[in-house]
């Protein structure tokens, strides 16, 4: 009896262990199209002074409300927004990408102080992610995800709609995962902060 419940327990502890992965996987790819974007608008040049003009063209099927705040404060301020815009979704690549290698390779080295910061980082990338997701696709004057496109030849989903629900999920878990560090730190005191051989590994590990 005792044998079977242990190896239910190895199975559930195996399963969350690959749920954890895959999930650092989806922040990873999240990270590079983050990383990509940001890299492009920078390299390819023209973002920041083109922004006011592209945004006056494709806002005309936002909400009222939301072109009233573009024609009063973003287009205005068009290459100051551009910017801005470049250097958060760099920033928001950077920390997804570089949380990701750390949680993968090098989980069970970090202190739990670094290992808190690395799920923070996600944390507010994830929210960033999800607030540039959210006035891009308010921006273009796509369609809702509860609606169906009008022409067959659109997408069903457009990715502005789509990933702030992944990038929602990411910090969900990701918080959770830092009351769970917090937890082990209260539970492990007065031990050192660096894990020993004794000590219980991430369920990355």
């Amino acid at each position: 009896m005792q044998s079977t419940t242990y190896t239910r327990d190895q199975r559930a502890d195996q399963a969350a262990r690959l749920a954890l992965k895959g999930f650092i996987v989806v922040g990873a790819f999240i990270g590079y199209e983050w990383f990509m974007s940001g890299l492009t608008k920078i390299v390819r040049g023209g973002f920041p002074s083109g922004l006011a003009g592209e945004l006056r063209e494709k806002s005309e099927g936002t909400v009222g409300w939301y072109k009233s705040f573009l024609d009063g404060s973003v287009i205005p301020n068009g290459r100051t927004f551009g910017v801005l815009i470049e250097v958060s979704e760099l920033a928001i690549g950077i920390a997804l990408i570089g949380a990701a290698v750390l949680l993968l390779w090098r989980w069970q080295h970090l202190s739990y102080r670094v290992e808190t910061i690395v799920l923070a980082a996600v944390a507010a990338a994830s929210l960033g992610a999800i607030l540039m997701n959210v006035n891009f696709h308010l921006a273009n004057g796509s369609a809702h995800p509860w609606l169906v496109p009008k022409d067959g030849f659109d997408e069903g989903v457009d990715m502005d709609s789509l990933l702030p629900l992944i990038e929602l999920a990411m910090l969900v878990v990701s918080t959770k995962l830092i009351f769970m560090v917090r937890r082990h730190v209260r539970a492990d005191q007065p031990a050192p902060e660096t894990r020993g051989p004794g000590r219980p590994a991430s369920i990355a590990g």
